[in-house]
């Protein structure tokens, strides 16, 4: 299948409170060779957590979740994945 592909993360510096939580843009298939399965599968997994663990102002917040987008469409709702 063609197309863009986007992968987001969200993270929360408390998980109890939405309010919290962020989502940020963190790849897309014009950078790499992404694809929706791969988005969906272990390698956005790997990839979101990886953002998250290693981005200096998010490393120290909890990983609640990723997703991702064909086309291009809006990015989600911030804290929302």
């Amino acid at each position: 299948m063609g197309g863009f592909i986007a992968l987001y993360v969200t993270a929360c510096l408390n998980l109890g409170n939405p309010g919290s939580c962020v989502t940020e843009f963190v790849t897309d298939s014009t950078q790499n060779q992404m694809t929706m399965t791969g988005c969906l599968g272990v390698e956005g997994l790997s990839s979101a957590k990886e953002f998250v663990e290693q981005h200096p102002l998010y490393h120290t917040w909890q990983f609640k979740g990723w997703t991702c987008q064909i086309g291009n469409k809006p990015a989600p709702k911030r804290g929302q994945a």
